[in-house]
């Protein structure tokens, strides 16, 4: 199967200016993805996953096996009570029913790197290059089996798809998990 250029880390609802998922501004989406060549984004909203299921509902509908979207969020995981002890994680759901798990920003906002239950770790993310340590991120990666992502961390309609990773879809799903929890209804 040929590798597909997906976005793995964007925030569509922050880049409407928080609007309701609509038709428009998922075709504002779709067209700024097909415009870059982007075969699939990940919608990884802050701490909130109804709209990222309603906007794959949506560009499935109206632009149907033309733009996959994995739906999810970005989430917080505190490793004890202090605030420089945590790690953002994008998760969002394969279109085989398991999870897949992105490290986010590594060294922000933690130093440390803790990479228990992730499957990939960023290497190239715009907005946080600046403390990403790239070397230490590559040996991680090579440590541990972990697949190196750069990504947009889209906040903005122009940023969706500036960067993106080259990956084969069956290989991405064969990495995803099992998560129970994933199995509620999501949608809004």
């Amino acid at each position: 199967m040929a590798k597909l250029r997906l976005d793995l880390h964007t925030h569509i609802w922050e880049a409407s200016g928080f609007q309701p998922p609509n038709l428009d501004w998922a075709r504002k989406v779709f067209q700024e993805c097909k415009a870059k060549g982007i075969d699939g984004i990940a919608i990884t909203e802050h701490r909130i996953l109804g709209h990222s299921f309603a906007y794959k509902q949506i560009i499935e509908e109206h632009f149907p096996g033309q733009l996959l979207v994995f739906p999810g969020w970005e989430i917080e995981e505190h490793f004890n009570s202090s605030y420089f002890h945590t790690r953002e994680v994008g998760e969002f759901l394969l279109p085989n029913g398991k999870v897949f798990r992105n490290y986010c920003h590594p060294g922000h906002p933690s130093r440390n790197i803790e990479i228990d239950s992730v499957q990939s770790i960023e290497i190239d993310n715009p907005l946080h290059n600046w403390h990403i340590d790239k070397e230490r991120v590559r040996q991680v990666a090579r440590d541990h089996g972990l697949i190196l992502t750069r990504v947009s961390d889209a906040h903005n309609l122009e940023d969706i798809g500036k960067n993106f990773t080259e990956i084969d879809l069956d290989e991405l799903c064969a990495r995803g998990v099992e998560r129970p929890e994933w199995g509620r209804d999501y949608r809004v």
